[in-house]
C-alpha cells in the first residue's frame, strides 16, 4: 500500500503558496474592475470639477445662438425648423464677420423647396465658413434621411455631431472619436470648426468642461436666435458662432457637471457640449485616459503588487503601513498627473484591488493560523488537558518551571480490579475496553470545565480552580463526580453483560490550597498540583475501598454544596494526617428520604455520640437497603467492638 502523506503535504503547500494567493488576485481584480467601472468615472468627475474654480468671465471666443421654445413660438411650424428663418439667421450673423459659423441642426429631410434652396444659397454665399452637422446610418438615420442629408451637404463643410456616451451611465465624458465603416476616424463638428488647430484622434481623452460662472450661467455667451437681428454686430465679430437647439426634451445629454447633484442638473444641450469641446481643442488642452484593457491590467498589477508585498513582509502592522504608503503614493501621483492635465489614471480600481488582496490574504493567513492552532489544540489535547492547551495557545501560561498557590478541588478516580483483569483479557480487547472507558471519562471531565492532570493506566486525575479560577469549583466537582459515577456504573453493567468482570470506579474529592504550575525538568514538565490537598484527594479515593462507597468527599467540599444532600460516612484519619477529616457521600433527595437511609442516619448519629447499642439500628438499615457499603462497614466494626465513627486508614 502506497503512502499518500508526502503527496498530500506537497499539494497543500502548493495550494497555500500559489493557488490561494492567485485566486485572491483574480477575485480582487475582477471585483475591483466591476466596482470601479462606475466609481472611477464619478471620482474623475469630482476631481475635474474641483480642479477648476468658477469665474465671472465667459469664453467670448465662442458664441451660442440658441433656438429655444421662445424662438419656435415665433415660427409658423416647429419641425422641421423653418429653413427660411435659418437662412436669414446665417446671413445676418455672417454680416457681422464671424470667424466661422456652425449649424448643429441635421438637415436630413426636405421642407418647402424654396426655403430649402434659400438656406443652401445662404450657406454657399456666406463669407465665413459654415460647418454643417452630419450623422450616419449607424447613428439612427434612415436610408432616405441619410441620402437627403448627403445630397444637401455635398460640397459643403461638414462634421459629425455624434457624441460619445459612456456605456456605464450614458454620461458624455470623453472627446468623441467617430469612425466610418472602414474604421477610419471621421472629423467631428468641433474638429472642423477648430481648424487649423487639430487634435489626436487616436487616443481617448476627457472633455475638460469649463466651469459655470459664479451666477450659475454657462461658460459661453448664449443668445436667443429670434433676437439675433437686434444684437450688436460686434458680439459676433471674430467669433465662432454655433447655432443649435436648446430645448428641454431634444438633444439633451447628461454630463459630469451633474455627478454630485444628479444627472438632470448636469444635462447640457448638444450645442453647448460642442462648444466645450471646441474650446478645449482651440486651447490645445488634453487629458488622456487609458483604455478598458489597460485599466484592467493596471488593476491586476496593483493586486499582484499587494500580494508580493504581503509575501515579503510577515509583520501585519508593517505590511499595512507599507501598503498605506504605496496607496497614498499612487493617489498622489494620480492627483499630480491630473492637476497638470498630463493623464487621468483610475484611482479606485487599483487601490481597491490592492486593499482587497491584502484583506483576502490576511483572511487566508488567519484561517491557516486558526486551522493550525486548532490542529495543535486537538493534537496536544490528546496529551495535555484542553484547558491548559487553550491557555498555552493564548500565552496565558508561561512555558517555564514554577507554580503558584491556588485554591483547587482535586478529583481522583480508580477502576477496581483493573490490574487483575488486564492479565486475563487479550491485549487488543483490553486496549479497546480501556480506551472506550477513558474516552468518555475525559469527555465528561472537560465538559465540566476541569483540567486533566494525568492519566495513569485506568486512573484519571483532574482538578478545578486552575489554570482558570473557578468560584463554584466545589459544586462543579460534585457534579462531575456524580456524572462520572453514573457513566461508570452503566459502563460496568454493559461490560458485565459481555462477561467482563469490570469493577466499580472509586472517586475521591477534596478542596484546599495547592501549589499549581509546571513541575518537572527543564526539557519536560507537567502542569500539575502538589501539596496536602492533592494527597488527601488521593487518599479519599482509596478510602472508598474500606467504606464500601464509590464517592467520598471531604467536609470542605460538602459544606460548600448547600443544594446537594450528603450522608456522613466517617471521620477519617488518613495516612500522613493526625486529625480526623469528616467525609461524606453525595446522594439525592429521594435516597435521603428513604426508610433505609433514615435508619442509617439514626444509627450513625448515635454511634457518633458513643452509643454502644447501635448494632440493631445498622442491621435494620442493612435489611432495608439490601447491600449498603457504609452500613456493612460499621456492622463489621461493631462486631469487632469498635464503637466510633473515627476511622484510621494506614494505607492509601
Amino acid at each position: 500500500m502506497t503512502s499518500t502523506g508526502p503527496a498530500t503535504s506537497a499539494t497543500q503547500d502548493f495550494l497555500r503558496k500559489w493557488l490561494l494567493p492567485l485566486a485572491a488576485i483574480v477575485f480582487a481584480t475582477v471585483i475591483s474592475a466591476v466596482i470601479s467601472a462606475r466609481l472611477d468615472l464619478i471620482l474623475g468627475d469630482i476631481f475635474l470639477a474641483n480642479s477648476q474654480e468658477k469665474t465671472d468671465q465667459s469664453d467670448n471666443d465662442i458664441v451660442i445662438v440658441a433656438i429655444s421654445e421662445d424662438t419656435l413660438a415665433t415660427l409658423p411650424y416647429r419641425s422641421p425648423i423653418d429653413r427660411g428663418f435659418l437662412a436669414d439667421l446665417i446671413t445676418r450673423i455672417d454680416a457681422a464677420s464671424p470667424k466661422k459659423i456652425g449649424l448643429d441642426i441635421l438637415l436630413d429631410s426636405p421642407s418647402d423647396p424654396a426655403k430649402d434652396q434659400l438656406l443652401s444659397d445662404a450657406i454657399s454665399n456666406a463669407k465665413a465658413p459654415v460647418v454643417l452637422a452630419t450623422a450616419g446610418l449607424e447613428n439612427g438615420l434612415t436610408e432616405k434621411q441619410y441620402t437627403y442629408l448627403k445630397a444637401f451637404t455635398e460640397n459643403k463643410l461638414t462634421g459629425t455631431i455624434v457624441l460619445h456616451r459612456d456605456e456605464i451611465d450614458g454620461v458624455v465624458r470623453h472627446l468623441p472619436t467617430i469612425r466610418d465603416t472602414s474604421g477610419k476616424p471621421l472629423s467631428t463638428f468641433a474638429d472642423v470648426l477648430a481648424e487649423p488647430v487639430t487634435r489626436n484622434l487616436t487616443s481617448s481623452s476627457r472633455i475638460l468642461y469649463l466651469p459655470k460662472q459664479t451666477n450659475g450661467s454657462s461658460a459661453f455667451p448664449i443668445y436667443p436666435a429670434h433676437t439675433a437681428a437686434l444684437l450688436p454686430a460686434d458680439w459676433f465679430t471674430d467669433k465662432i458662432v454655433l447655432i443649435g437647439t436648446v430645448l428641454p426634451d431634444t438633444d439633451m445629454h447628461p454630463t459630469p457637471l451633474g455627478s454630485l447633484e444628479g444627472l438632470s442638473s448636469g444635462s447640457l444641450a448638444g450645442i453647448e457640449i460642442h462648444a466645450h469641446i471646441l474650446s478645449q481643442i482651440i486651447s490645445e488642452r488634453s487629458l488622456p485616459t487609458i483604455s478598458a484593457l489597460h485599466k484592467f491590467a493596471l488593476i491586476a498589477l496593483a493586486a499582484i503588487f499587494s500580494a508580493i508585498l504581503f509575501s515579503i513582509i510577515s509583520r501585519p502592522v508593517l505590511f499595512f503601513v507599507c501598503l498605506g504608503v504605496a496607496v497614498s503614493g499612487y493617489a498622489f501621483v494620480c492627483w499630480l498627473l491630473l492637476s497638470n492635465e498630463v493623464f487621468l489614471l483610475p484611482i479606485i480600481g487599483p487601490v481597491l484591488a490592492a486593499v482587497a488582496v491584502a484583506l483576502l490574504l490576511s483572511l487566508i493567513r488567519w484561517w491557516e493560523d486558526r486551522s493550525q492552532k486548532a490542529f495543535l489544540e486537538t493534537a496536544f489535547s490528546k496529551y495535555v488537558s484542553p484547558t491548559v492547551v487553550r491557555r498555552l495557545t493564548t500565552g496565558n501560561i508561561e512555558l517555564a518551571l514554577g507554580g503558584e498557590r491556588r485554591l483547587v478541588t482535586y478529583l481522583f478516580t480508580d477502576l477496581e480490579g483493573f490490574t487483575g483483569l488486564s492479565q486475563t483479557l487479550p491485549p487488543d480487547r483490553m486496549g479497546e475496553l480501556l480506551n472506550a472507558y477513558l474516552d468518555q471519562m475525559c469527555d465528561l471531565i472537560t465538559a465540566q470545565g476541569a483540567t486533566i492532570d494525568k492519566i495513569i493506566g485506568d486512573a484519571v486525575v483532574c482538578f478545578f480552580g486552575a489554570p482558570d479560577a473557578d468560584h463554584d469549583q466545589a459544586v462543579n466537582g460534585v457534579r462531575l463526580a456524580l456524572a462520572l459515577d453514573k457513566f461508570c456504573e452503566e459502563f460496568r453493567a454493559e461490560a458485565n453483560e459481555m462477561g467482563i468482570p469490570l469493577g466499580v470506579t472509586r472517586i475521591g474529592l477534596h478542596m484546599g490550597e495547592a501549589i499549581v504550575g509546571n513541575f518537572g525538568g527543564k526539557r519536560f514538565f507537567d502542569y500539575t498540583g502538589i501539596g496536602d490537598t492533592v494527597n488527601t484527594a488521593a487518599r479519599l479515593e482509596g478510602a472508598n475501598r474500606y467504606l464500601g462507597t464509590r464517592i467520598c468527599v471531604s467536609e470542605a467540599i460538602a459544606e460548600r454544596c448547600a443544594d446537594v444532600p450528603f450522608r456522613p460516612v466517617g471521620k477519617l484519619i488518613l495516612k500522613g494526617r493526625r486529625t480526623a477529616l469528616p467525609c461524606f457521600e453525595p446522594s439525592s433527595e429521594t435516597i435521603m428520604s428513604s426508610p433505609w437511609m433514615k435508619a442509617y442516619l439514626e444509627a450513625y448519629e448515635k454511634l457518633e455520640a458513643g452509643n454502644s447499642n447501635t448494632m440493631t439500628l445498622f442491621q435494620n438499615a442493612a435489611r432495608l437497603s439490601g447491600d449498603d457499603g457504609p452500613t456493612r462497614f460499621y456492622i463489621n466494626r461493631l462486631k469487632e467492638g469498635i464503637i466510633d465513627t473515627t476511622v484510621t486508614l494506614w494505607e492509601k
